[in-house]
């Protein structure tokens, strides 16, 4: 995590997979618990944060992840890897 945070604040997009608590920003609160977690920041990228998951659960300390309402997440509720082809393949059709 110490190498790859400080890459995020560079990044247009940052794509999350089925991660939960790993990237829940209100680790960097105390009074919760996961309060002092090492975390990626993913939350942190200039332009927007891409979340593919299965559902909206709750990660294994059952507390919502705030990273998933933040105005700049989009959530994409679909299993892993077709979602990965799905999103290969519409960039490759606007790309061109």
């Amino acid at each position: 995590m110490d190498e790859v945070n400080p890459e995020f604040p560079q990044a247009d997009v940052a794509l999350v997979i089925g991660a939960d608590d790993v990237t829940n920003p209100i680790a960097g609160r105390p009074g919760n618990a996961i309060s002092g977690m090492p975390i990626l920041d993913v939350d942190r990228p200039a332009n927007s944060v891409v979340v593919i998951k299965r559902s909206m659960g709750d990660g294994y300390v059952g507390i919502d992840n705030e990273l998933y309402t933040d105005p700049k997440t989009g959530m994409f509720f679909i299993d892993a890897k077709k979602g990965l082809n799905e999103l290969k393949t519409a960039v490759g059709e606007f790309v061109g």
